[in-house]
């Protein structure tokens, strides 16, 4: 059964029941697009023309199918599963026209692989701003440095839980080094939701920052489940930056209710360094969920700006 199914029927149960991730309430958000996403009346109300979002995926259809049946052993109900023309519709659809090709490597001799097929095939995303990735092996200095002076690649991406990957390894100084000096922006997912990992937390991201202080970095998921941590960093580190991916929705993979609820006032007071993420398409949940959570936030009408489009049109194209 694929897993959009389950959701779709009325004779089905609904597989997100069974999900190890804890929800909000008692119901689950639609997990199928409206005809006509109520958010973007709103969005336009607020003066916002459309959404950059500045998590989603894309991967070689193998690599994205591999992902999927990893949340199909823990319920993780994605509505999304479908080409990739139609995702790139989807997004559209839901006003985002804008959005980042992120993908990552978990072993060596793939990451220079995903750079090629990401050059190859983003200029087909219409509104795709193509994201490289990298690991700590040989080579990878002059795979990256390709990726942005010959591919024109305008970031990075790096997962620590699924790469296994310490940010401190001596043999990536170079690499990082050099995205530094070109302030080339690296979305790193180093928090330990939903599942920690070897190298993921606070403890880890810490000293990177410390010898890196220039790198432009945005922490996803705004660093869950550490929050506070991270955003406590921002005051000292002005390239430093959070997504709100997974953050403020009924789905709590990426921290408690209580937790999550407190980090809504960090929207309002570090507005110029955050951004919104959805991790499109690998939610339980469609698209007008991330958004309305977030426009119903109480937050200013320039913080919603700010983060939904604003500052990353300052970073890619100021």
């Amino acid at each position: 059964m694929e897993e959009g199914e389950g959701v779709k029927s009325s004779n089905k149960p609904d597989i997100r029941i069974s999900s190890p991730f804890s929800w909000r309430g008692d119901t689950f958000p639609p997990i199928i697009d409206s005809e006509t996403p109520d958010h973007l009346t709103r969005i336009r109300d607020l003066g916002i023309p459309y959404i950059f979002d500045i998590h989603t995926h894309f991967f070689p259809e193998t690599v994205m199918k591999l992902i999927w049946r990893w949340f199909d052993n823990v319920n993780w109900a994605i509505g999304y599963r479908m080409p990739e023309a139609e995702r790139v519709e989807r997004l559209h659809h839901n006003g985002i026209e804008r959005f980042t090709t992120l993908n990552y490597a978990h072993k060596a001799g793939m990451a220079s692989s995903l750079n090629d097929w990401t050059y190859a095939n983003y200029k087909n995303w219409k509104g795709a701003v193509p994201f490289g990735t990298f690991y700590p092996e040989e080579g990878v200095l002059a795979y990256v440095k390709k990726a942005v002076e010959e591919y024109g690649f305008r970031g990075f991406k790096l997962h620590c839980e699924v790469s296994k990957l310490n940010l401190n390894r001596p043999e990536l100084a170079d690499t990082f080094l050099y995205l530094q000096e070109k302030q080339i922006p690296i979305l790193i997912h180093t928090g330990t939701a939903p599942l920690p990992g070897e190298f993921t937390g606070i403890q880890f991201f810490k000293p990177f920052l410390e010898t890196y202080p220039n790198l432009k970095i945005i922490v996803a998921h705004m660093g869950a489940n550490e929050i506070s941590a991270y955003a406590s960093l921002l005051d000292s580190y002005p390239n430093l930056a959070l997504d709100t991916t997974m953050v403020f929705v009924d789905f709590l993979a990426t921290g408690k209710a209580a937790d999550v609820d407190a980090a809504v006032s960090y929207l309002e007071t570090y507005q110029n360094q955050i951004y919104f993420g959805s991790d499109f398409p690998n939610i339980p949940y469609n698209l007008n969920h991330p958004i309305t959570r977030f426009l119903d936030l109480p937050i200013s009408d320039l913080a919603k700006q700010k983060i939904l489009y604003k500052n990353a049109e300052n970073l890619f194209f100021k």
